[in-house]
């Protein structure tokens, strides 16, 4: 069941489309996975490049893709929160409209690109709602940091190295918190030119928790719907 719909955001302040895609049956053994898209994308993306509604009934998922616009979902200077409107508003909204198990464990958030950087993201920012993570080429893009260009200014504009918005930092503050954290399961092409950076990011993981949940599946290929589509389906699949 594939369905277009809009809410209001009381953070962002206007109505906000999403895409929803559903099996024929709903019950409380239906896992709930949050799809972001990436940069100069939108909510359609995932469900035009792969078939959302046959995996939402082989795997017996339910899936909801916000409309992030390109905000790299995180929360800006000028009040544009994304972060906690796609992170937490969102997942509220959606939990008040669809009767589905939203128990830790039943809840999982992935995304390509941007979207894979701001399901790290927001799957460590708000760890209580989410119990595994799928970061498809993520765009861990801090090196670009030097560049100053305006977009990587604004979209980072509350901080990028050990700050709210940087996933190592919010990893390293689970831990002394000791609360309890996301599994993550990483892919991305091995010419791709984040690819460097995701090892990198791993390798920081791995160094503050040698135990971390951590899986990564290189791929030959670059950066496009051909790696996120085999990426998706393993990730429903473990």
């Amino acid at each position: 069941m594939y369905i277009q719909a809009s809410y209001y955001s009381t953070i962002l302040l206007r109505d906000k489309s999403y895409v929803a895609v559903l099996p024929n049956k709903i019950t409380k053994d239906v896992r709930v996975v949050f799809l972001l898209h990436g940069i100069e994308s939108n909510e359609t993306s995932w469900a035009l490049n792969v078939p959302l509604v046959e995996y939402s009934k082989k795997y017996n998922v339910a899936f909801f893709c916000p409309a992030g616009e390109n905000s790299f979902y995180t929360d800006h200077a000028d009040g544009e929160n994304y972060g906690e409107a796609i992170g937490k508003e969102f997942y509220e909204v959606i939990k008040s409209l669809y009767h589905l198990n939203f128990q830790r464990e039943n809840v999982q958030i992935a995304g390509f690109s941007m979207g894979g950087y701001g399901a790290v993201l927001l799957g460590l920012r708000y760890s209580e709602l989410y119990s595994r993570i799928g970061a498809f080429s993520p765009a861990f893009v801090f090196y670009k940091k030097e560049r100053k260009e305006a977009h990587y200014q604004k979209v980072f504009s509350k901080g990028d190295y050990e700050s709210e918005n940087d996933c190592v930092f919010l990893y390293q503050k689970l831990l002394d918190q000791k609360r309890a954290i996301p599994g993550i399961q990483f892919a991305c092409g091995e010419e791709d030119p984040l690819y460097a950076q995701t090892v990198k990011v791993i390798a920081q993981f791995k160094k503050l928790d040698p135990n971390a949940e951590i899986s990564f599946y290189p791929q030959t290929g670059f950066h496009d719907f051909s790696l996120w589509n085999k990426a998706l389906v393993r990730f429903l699949e473990k």
